[in-house]
């Protein structure tokens, strides 16, 4: 029985130690909005977004956000993609959780919305694959 006892303690002792080395090998989520900012607008929406990821930074949301445009990309050259990375698809969802119940971050999406400044073309989530 002390043996039984024993071996079983030594197999939670080397989960309990594994546990950490798994959750560091989630992989990492990338939120990106592709959007077709309207005439001219493009210093006021990047404006908008500045504040949007102020707001991020204050609720801790977990999310880097990094902005492209398209350059060389036929028809979607001028494109801007609003690129947030998490840790995890458990931190994309804590931090989604955060800024849909912020009052700051509610109102700005919807003068965003209402502004008419921008299309929005896509909402993608995509998954880290590298190895």
């Amino acid at each position: 029985m002390k043996r039984i006892l024993a071996h079983g303690l030594m197999a939670f002792g080397v989960v309990a130690l594994l546990a950490p080395a798994a959750r560091a090998a989630e992989p990492k989520v990338l939120n990106v909005l592709a959007v077709k900012v309207k005439g001219g607008q493009e210093d006021a929406y990047l404006q908008k977004v500045k504040a949007l990821n102020a707001i991020m930074t204050r609720l801790q949301t977990g999310g880097t956000m990094r902005i492209w445009r398209a350059t060389q990309a036929g028809d979607e050259a001028g494109t801007l993609y609003v690129g947030i990375e998490y840790p995890s698809l458990e931190s994309f969802a804590k931090g989604m959780t955060k800024t849909s119940g912020d009052d700051e971050w509610r109102k700005l999406v919807r003068e965003v919305d209402a502004s008419g400044m921008r299309e929005l073309l896509g909402n993608s989530l995509m998954v880290e694959v590298t190895p």
